[in-house]
């Protein structure tokens, strides 16, 4: 019985797409655990034969491939016989189709929904449109009845070589396509394999409304098929998953993907796949416009990683390019040394020996002269050549005055709430570095290295070389023609970190050993703690984050000590907004201990002076005072830096009050203060401030 089963037009459409004239095909009709097998050479013979079958529950298949003509004579020709003997892989002469597989998953012995033929069928064609994209002709594009066929001509020779070849091909689409909605079936690559017959129903299950039995057809087929020729289907098949680790980072457990993603920026969805990752990038690394799920990265379970952005213009991207884009020495030959290098490094001045596993107390080491050299007397230390406490101006006059400035070989941390002025404030301190012949070096976490330096340029220029932008209102920057002279200016005594060589702080503390004391810096800025990953900067598994933040005080401590050298890092506060206190500020029970100098940078607003009153004066909120209200309000100011705490002459509560100019982005002691760095354009050195004799205003005359 064929009624509704069959469509004997759609079926002998089918085969004349598919088969050559006189091509020799098997009809296989699978029933439960019976197997009904014919060879036949004419639809019109095939028809007839299916007339003579009862084809109620039953499913049909065709063999793909080309069969040696010698089949023919087995039992079964032109009729279909219950027979042992079928189509092997050793009767396959050679390939003729691609065949991609694309199937909802759900569970077996079940038809599909219409929403899982229409995630396959949506599937279907994004993998026809990256095929065309890599150069492939349109394939045939049909329905099984519960999923989606896409089929490519081949012309392939049944041999080891390019069954391996078919297979990895369809392992690649599995890996850029498959996930746990649509299956594509890797089982399809052997040469005996067979597809549903076109213009026959699927019956898997019962048939129900939600579950409907279908008719497989073919949906779509070009006039003239092209051979897919074997560049293109290697070039696919290049892409299949990593079975070996290739990659560096495969030989290591420790390297985490999400972290190098998180670390540089990389947005993504995650996406299980088989025993595999998989992450799908918001947008592809090497051309932002290739978005929704062209870009992948998979990480497998032996370790090895591999990306893919599925637009031409992007073929050859891999894992190894994209890495490098970010950082550019993660293959050098040297990269091995470097890293035993690092944690050598890192050993040697780990802060106060804090953690230490490496290195055991020697006791034949503990001779009195031994004891002596670790112990000092006050006259040894008198006797020792006098150190000079050398200061670096921060450029506020009254800080300056009363401290002497930032001294070398101390810490300060600077803290305040977004938006309230500490990038603008710690810029400036590099220019006054540099305005002094000191040397500078900066870690920027969260700004780009150009944004940075249009930054500290914008500074640097003053009003007299900025421009206002044409149509952004409130939007100032440095005339193009001063940059040179301002790049030239800062020399050799200005260094920013690329951001590109990633955040470990493990990594960036060592070199940062080295690179002081190459160039003798004396102020090192680091913007800020949040950015940098401090995960191995401690070798105790129990240790949670405040460990690791004092211990990452403590090595900047170390390091400013040993290096001779000034460290201000910048540590975000764990609340957003309100009048910032110390207590606010993440770890501070550590941090703020360990720090020679503590700021607070305050943005002047309604917060602000209600928290002035209550924190600071102990006004209570619903008191006036106006003497205490006078002596705020005179002391003026659109920000305000809190000294909080100076450890050399113990300065605390000290409120200096700056103007911002939004020209330059300057914070000023005063708001007609117009300091001139020493950079010289066109011969012409910034002018210098004119000397009042009488201290008074200059006379017009």
């Amino acid at each position: 019985m064929t009624n509704g089963i069959i469509e004997p037009e759609k079926i002998k459409e089918a085969l004349t797409i598919l088969l050559k004239e006189n091509n020799l095909f098997e009809v296989r009709i699978l029933k439960g655990k019976t197997t009904i097998s014919g060879y036949f050479t004419s639809a019109d013979v095939l028809i007839k034969e299916f007339n003579k079958v009862d084809l109620r529950g039953a499913n049909v298949f065709y063999t793909l491939h080309r069969i040696d003509e010698s089949c023919y004579s087995r039992e079964q020709h032109d009729c279909f016989r219950q027979v042992k003997t079928t189509t092997s892989d050793n009767d396959i002469v050679a390939y003729q189709w691609l065949l991609i597989d694309l199937d909802p998953v759900r569970r077996t012995g079940i038809s599909s929904t219409d929403a899982e033929l229409r995630m396959a069928y949506e599937r279907g064609e994004q993998i026809t449109k990256y095929l065309r994209e890599i150069g492939y002709p349109a394939p045939i594009f049909a329905c099984s009845g519960n999923g989606v066929h896409l089929l490519y001509a081949v012309n392939l020779a049944n041999t080891d070589e390019n069954k391996a070849l078919v297979q990895n091909c369809l392992k690649a689409l599995a890996f850029l396509f498959g996930d746990d909605k649509v299956d594509v079936d890797q089982s399809v690559f052997n040469p005996a394999r067979i597809s549903k017959l076109y213009g026959t129903m699927a019956q898997k299950g019962a048939n129900t409304t939600e579950r409907p039995h279908r008719m497989s057809r073919i949906l779509s087929a070009p006039k003239q098929m092209q051979v897919v020729s074997r560049e293109l289907l290697e070039k696919l098949a290049a892409d299949k998953p990593i079975e070996s680790a290739p990659t560096k980072e495969s030989s290591k457990s420790s390297f985490d993907i999400v972290d190098w993603m998180d670390r540089y920026g990389l947005r993504y969805e995650v996406k299980e796949w088989k025993d595999a990752t998989r992450y799908v990038l918001d947008h592809c690394p090497f051309d932002s416009s290739h978005t929704g799920t062209s870009a992948v990265i998979m990480k497998h379970p032996n370790g090895a990683i591999q990306f893919k952005c599925f637009h031409n213009s992007c073929q050859g991207h891999d894992w190894r390019e994209l890495r490098l884009m970010y950082e550019p020495d993660a293959y050098d030959d040297k990269r091995a040394a470097d890293e035993a290098r690092i944690e050598e490094g890192w050993k040697q001045y780990k802060a106060f020996n804090r953690n230490r596993t490496d290195i055991a107390y020697q006791e034949e080491k503990t001779d009195d002269e031994h004891i002596e050299k670790m112990f000092e007397t006050a006259m040894d230390i008198l006797n020792r050549p006098k150190e000079e406490r050398i200061c670096i101006k921060t450029g506020m006059t009254e800080f300056d005055k009363k401290t002497g400035g930032l001294a070398k070989g101390e810490i300060t941390l600077v803290s305040g709430l977004r938006a309230s002025g500490k990038s603008s404030l710690i810029s400036q301190w590099t220019l006054n570095a540099v305005n002094q012949d000191f040397t500078t070096i900066v870690y920027s976490g969260e700004l780009k290295d150009i944004r940075y330096n249009s930054w500290m340029m914008q500074q640097a220029a003053g009003q007299d070389f900025v421009v206002k932008h044409e149509t952004l209102e409130n939007f100032w920057y440095c005339r193009d023609d001063v940059k040179p002279a301002i790049a030239k200016w800062l020399g050799d005594r200005f260094w920013l970190y690329n951001n590109n060589y990633g955040n470990n702080f493990k990594m960036i503390a060592t070199r940062l050993n080295e690179i002081i004391r190459r160039l003798k810096a004396d102020l090192v800025i680091i913007d800020n703690m949040s950015i940098l990953d401090l995960s191995d900067i401690t070798d105790d598994r129990r240790a949670d984050k405040w460990d690791q933040q004092k211990l990452f005080v403590e090595t900047l401590k170390n390091l400013a000590m040993l290096c001779n050298c000034h460290i201000v890092f910048v540590v975000h506060p764990r609340k957003a907004n309100g009048f910032l206190r110390l207590d606010d500020v993440g770890g501070s029970g550590s941090i703020g201990n360990l720090a020679d100098n503590v700021f607070i940078v305050h943005r002047v607003n309604r917060d602000f002076l209600r928290g002035f009153r209550r924190d600071v004066k102990g006004i209570p909120d619903n008191a006036r005072n106006k003497e205490e209200d006078e002596y705020y309000y005179d002391l003026g100011g659109d920000n305000c830096v809190e000294i909080v705490k100076e450890r050399e002459t113990g300065i605390q509560d000290l409120f200096i009050p700056l103007w911002y100019e939004k020209q330059t982005k300057r914070l000023k002691n005063s708001a007609f203060e117009n300091v001139v760095y020493k950079w010289d354009f066109d011969g012409f050195i910034g002018r210098e401030e004119i000397p009042f004799e009488d201290g008074g205003a200059a006379n017009d005359n």
